[in-house]
């Protein structure tokens, strides 16, 4: 492959991933988005920590000790602290050091 072409693959993909991101903002600059963006942008952090939280859970085998046991007490901890505390990152630090300790000391 010569420069140019890459040089061009590389200047259409700057120019793409910049449309893309610019767009939403000169869509919605001059009026109000609806209420189905309303919501998605209201909800859209607990929509995410739930595909996490299925996500980090899929290859979990339940039926071997320990049965799962670190895993669902760090989602339990993590989702107790965010509804005390609400504060995200002190509940992903706090539960993912639970899990560690978990993983490496007692299970």
């Amino acid at each position: 492959m010569s420069e140019m072409y890459l040089i061009q693959g590389i200047a259409l993909a700057a120019l793409a991933t910049y449309v893309t991101r610019i767009l939403p903002f000169v869509f919605f600059a001059k009026r109000e988005p609806g209420p189905l963006v309303r919501l998605i942008e209201k909800h859209m952090p607990v929509m995410i920590m739930v595909i996490l939280v299925f996500y980090a859970i899929r290859d979990v085998p339940f039926g071997v000790y320990p049965y799962g046991v670190p895993e669902l007490l760090g989602i339990v901890v993590a989702g107790a602290m965010h509804m005390r505390f609400n504060n995200a990152l002190m509940s992903i630090v706090v539960a993912t050091g639970l899990y560690m300790v978990l993983v490496q000391y007692v299970f």
